[in-house]
């Protein structure tokens, strides 16, 4: 078997100053394989994007990181400096953030920006960084890629920077596109062109995608593979296709049924998940959704459930290994 792109095991996350940090993201395992494309999914303040930004070694210097294991493309991360790091991510992991106006320099021509990653990481010069950069503005379908790269940011549409930030991502091949939040602030039409644009990108150049989202319609239609965080936790994992007919988890339940559908009666009121996200400051202990779950047990706010294997995904909650331990004892008696 070949080496996943990106592994991380008991990832953990925490800010604030010795001896009062506030751990945000509890003991994360995740593996993306080359070619693909892991929907991570749940609502504001579930982790996911702190996930996703130190498995990307970009943390900010408050955060502090520790992890079981950290490899990308089989190197050791785990007791790597920032410049063995950025060695082995350098052009190799692009990420595309959820603001590309904020991401974006609005003092610099867009080529300009773009002509970076490939002249510090691949040493072309600058007449062939732009000439990069063309290409890639092209292959992401801006129009009149070579009068656009010389433009600044506010010159460009909301869809178009974010285009700009998924060219700048492939300006040298990357293994792993980290992609978060991607179609924010963007209307529909757009966000179907961006969704069907990385989904090419992967086809065509076999990128491995990691999607960050709270959109989980968006991401089963586009990967393979969810994860579905709650309060820094991993809860499920399941393949996209058996996320209508296999959820287990009762939070990934309600997410799915919290998406609005045509069949929809107007006289009933939206689905909505009651009450709120545990604040990280404030650990609870047993099970952190039990104050939500219409599940819920005297075990659930004792005991917090783990991972368990079943079938083809992972479930983390007491009641539905409980129930598929049952329907199994069932079919053996049958």
């Amino acid at each position: 078997m070949t080496e996943p792109v990106l592994e991380v095991r008991d990832l953990r996350v925490a800010f604030g100053p010795p001896g009062r940090e506030v751990e945000v993201v509890h003991g994360v395992d995740l593996c993306i394989d080359a070619g693909e494309i892991v929907g991570m999914v749940g609502e504001s303040g579930s982790g996911k994007s702190v996930t996703a930004t130190a498995a990307s070694a970009l943390l900010p210097g408050a955060a502090r990181m520790s992890t079981a294991a950290w490899r990308f493309e089989g190197t050791d991360l785990a007791s790597a400096d920032r410049r063995q790091l950025g060695d082995a991510l350098g052009g190799k992991l692009a990420v595309v953030f959820q603001d590309p106006m904020s991401s974006l320099n609005p003092a610099r021509r867009v080529g300009a920006q773009m002509s970076d990653v490939v002249r510090v990481h691949g040493g072309r010069s600058r007449r062939e960084a732009l000439a990069d950069a063309v290409d890639r503005l092209r292959r992401v379908r801006i129009a009149s890629p070579e009068r656009r790269v010389h433009e600044h940011p506010h010159q460009f549409s909301g869809g178009m920077r974010q285009r700009a930030m998924i060219a700048m991502g492939l300006m040298a091949t990357p293994s792993l596109l980290v992609a978060d939040e991607p179609t924010t602030a963007l209307d529909v039409t757009v966000q179907a062109e961006i969704m069907e644009l990385i989904r090419e990108l992967n086809e065509t150049m076999g990128t491995a995608v990691l999607l960050v989202s709270h959109n989980i319609a968006l991401i089963a239609e586009v990967c393979s593979r969810v994860l579905v965080m709650y309060a820094g936790r991993i809860v499920e994992e399941l393949p996209a296709s058996e996320l209508t007919s296999a959820a287990r988890h009762p939070y990934t339940r309600a997410l799915m049924d919290a998406v609005p559908r045509f069949d929809t009666s107007r006289s009933e009121p939206l689905a909505t998940i009651p009450g709120a996200p545990p604040d990280p400051a404030e650990p609870v202990a047993g099970c952190p959704f039990a104050p939500r779950c219409p599940w819920v047990e005297d075990r659930c706010r004792v005991v917090e459930p783990q991972l368990v294997r079943i079938g083809s995904g992972s479930v983390a909650c007491h009641v539905a290994v409980d129930a598929h331990e049952a329907a199994e004892k069932e079919a053996v008696d049958r």
